[in-house]
């Protein structure tokens, strides 16, 4: 049977005895004051059992912890009495274990609703306005693009498909319908998508063309002179109202032919007097008409070659150039104009959504004012892991005031019980998370639990050194195994961590070993009626016994109490005579004189 800290054995009991008995044998035998004064212990050998022993107060390893949820303070109204067993039925029928005065919530309630009111028509505003944004969005876009695509309509009207698409082509702009329709419909995309820090970096290759596009209208004037030149066959405008120039020069050549030869008739015969002079001025004169009228045609054919075409080509290409800027100026006026309606949607839609939180809240409050039961279990004021001085300040009462998160009510789960203890720093190395503990509890002292360590605190509790700085102990917690009904938070508990079991080692009592400055250990042994100071090498121990790792032999007595200097020094002196009476018998001493 291995010893115990704190356990009083049938084997204990018989070294008392023993011990005793050789105290009264050693009085009887005439033995030395100093020996007689001095009980002793025999030297043990065996299993020794290393313990660590700390009082603590049984817990539930799991609470149901009822707070105020309400954000300001409040009266308790009605409360139920501390100690009621809340059971199934009660839960199932929503028992009311707490009333809290709901009259301030209410009237935030109400103050709230106005507010609220407001900030939902806001929203809703916000949200039509941004639909409408949308909408005319859409129509601006639409007119840039018919204005875009009559411009570009114009210009093959003028210069025919042919030309125009070589020349946009030439110009980097969409050569034709469908190339402006595919630029449009990339622009289109970016109409109603929010301004962002990104906006301007285009991402897709349709975006990149089409910022590229608008980019190269920006070039230089182009000479649209070899296009007219060009034998294409386009039917556009320009390349009738050539054809008509250069009609009207070829008939104005033939009547000058004509002409030209009817005056050189008319001199001849005027010559031979056939016509009158009259008659040959006045063909002289219709064929200085004829000739005035080629140059003028040359000269029209030649303006309109030179400059007409050109500037006319140069101004509807300019339209189309500038319809496509207008565009592109329209999506991103769209995107300013939508991102402006965003941002009072998105403020409206927040303020909107607080407003809702916070009516949601209200009312989580005022339902909050009533405290229902939720758990079967055994009901308790305030909160059990906290300080007696903390529980005393923050009075659970009818018509006392709770804060907010503040503990009224805590119902634990009894299926499972611990105990919370705090371990010394001298011993906390020794606890490990695991060990097997014993637990005896002040209310029922003839049982034994068995647990073992959960929880062990890595820093010292603070609290505990507040008032005593030199005091460090970690806080730890002890799981009991099992159920055990009669079990109640609070009470208060002993528990033995084993920490070691040692199976076959010398021992002797803690009492016994004396400690010098140079933490050597000493032992006072009983030899011949004297005491022998002698070194040991000491091991583990517990609260009774430590392992002799050196310096003792099972059966050798050693001191229970360290003497005093002088008794040692009087030990090892040569013992006296025993004293005889006449009859030469030993004479008898005062058994209280010796016991002193």
């Amino acid at each position: 049977m291995m010893k115990k800290g704190k356990t009083i054995t049938w084997l204990g009991l018989a070294t008392v005895a023993v011990a005793a008995v050789w105290l009264g044998w050693k009085w009887l035998a005439g033995s030395s004051d100093a020996a007689v004064a001095v009980p002793t212990f025999a030297v043990q050998r065996g299993p020794l059992e290393i313990d660590v022993l700390q009082g603590g107060e049984i817990r539930a390893l799991q609470n149901l912890e009822l707070k105020s949820e309400i954000e300001i303070p409040t009266k308790i109204l009605s409360l139920i009495p501390e100690g009621y067993l809340v059971t199934e039925e009660d839960v199932k029928n929503g028992k009311v274990l707490v009333e809290l005065d709901d009259t301030e919530v209410r009237q935030k309630i109400q103050n709230h609703e106005i507010e609220f009111q407001t900030t939902v028509s806001a929203f809703i505003d916000a949200d039509q306005n941004r639909e409408i944004q949308k909408s005319e969005n859409q129509s601006l876009f639409r007119a840039a693009k018919e204005v875009g695509i009559f411009a570009l309509m114009d210009f093959e009207k003028y210069l025919g498909r042919e030309v125009t698409s070589a020349v946009l082509s030439k110009a980097g702009m969409p050569k034709d319908v469908n190339a402006f329709e595919a630029h449009a419909a990339v622009l289109e995309s970016q109409a109603d998508t929010p301004v962002s820090p990104d906006a301007g970096k285009p991402k897709s290759a349709e975006e990149k063309a089409a910022k590229k596009t608008v980019a190269k209208t920006s070039q230089e004037r182009i000479d649209f002179s070899p296009f007219l030149d060009s034998k294409s066959g386009s039917d556009g405008e320009a390349q009738q109202k050539l054809r008509q120039f250069e009609d009207d020069l070829l008939l104005r050549k033939s009547e000058l032919a004509v002409a030209k030869q009817k005056v050189e008739a008319s001199g001849r015969l005027a010559g031979k007097n056939y016509i009158s002079k009259t008659q040959l001025e006045n063909d002289q004169v219709t064929y200085d008409k004829v000739e005035l009228s080629v140059k003028t045609a040359e000269t029209q054919l030649s303006l309109f070659k030179a400059y007409e075409f050109n500037k006319q080509c140069a101004t509807l290409i300019s339209n189309y150039r500038e319809a496509l800027n207008k565009l592109q100026r329209t999506i991103r006026e769209n995107r300013s104009r939508m991102a402006q309606v965003e941002v009072r949607y998105q403020t409206a839609k927040r303020r909107h959504e607080m407003e809702v939180t916070q009516r949601e809240d209200l009312d989580r409050q005022l339902k909050a004012c009533v405290i229902k039961a939720t758990q079967p279990g055994l009901v308790a004021y305030g909160d059990l892991n906290a300080s007696s001085s903390y529980n005393y300040s923050n009075t659970i009462e009818e018509g006392s005031s709770v804060r907010f998160r503040q503990t009224i009510l805590t119902i634990p789960d009894m299926s499972q019980m611990g105990v919370k203890v705090n371990i010394h720093e001298s011993q906390v190395k020794k606890v490990h998370i695991g060990q097997r503990a014993l637990v005896r509890v002040d209310a029922e002292p003839g049982k034994q639990l068995e647990g073992k360590v959960a929880e062990l605190a890595i820093l010292p509790d603070s609290s505990s050194s507040r008032y005593t700085p030199n005091l460090k102990v970690y806080p730890a917690t002890i799981h009991i195994d099992g159920f055990h009904p009669w079990l109640k938070p609070g009470m208060n508990a002993k528990v033995e961590i084993i920490v070691n079991q040692l199976a076959d080692v010398i021992y002797v009592p803690v009492q016994s070993i004396e400690v010098d400055g140079d933490d050597h250990h000493f032992c006072y042994v009983s030899r011949g009626g004297s005491l022998e100071r002698r070194s040991i090498v000491t091991g583990q121990f517990n609260d009774e016994f430590i392992e002799v790792q050196d310096g003792l032999q099972p059966g050798e007595d050693v001191a229970l109490t360290l003497p005093k200097k002088t008794d040692v020094e009087e030990s090892q002196q040569p013992a006296r005579p025993a004293q005889k009476t006449k009859d030469g018998k030993p004479k008898e001493k005062n058994i209280a004189a010796a016991g002193a």
